[in-house]
């Protein structure tokens, strides 16, 4: 669920993190795992989370998915 209820803290919403994945990704396209231990370091989401903060993106049309890197759409 993208949307955080009113008992999530809100520095750990999949909206936050997804704004967080695109400060990333504008520096270079990453690998999958690279950008997950970085996530992992900074806001110790799981697996699930990450991959409902790329689904919304990519849905958003924010980001693509080509091979195993993912990058920002210009």
């Amino acid at each position: 669920m993208v949307y955080p209820s009113k008992y999530e803290d809100l520095n750990y919403t999949p909206l936050v993190i997804s704004a967080y994945i695109i400060k990333i990704l504008k520096k270079g396209p990453q690998n999958f795992e690279n950008l997950y231990d970085k996530l992992v370091k900074k806001y110790k989401i799981n697996l699930n989370i990450y991959y409902n903060c790329l689904t919304f993106l990519w849905l958003s049309e924010i980001i693509y998915l080509e091979d195993y890197s993912i990058g920002i759409k210009k």
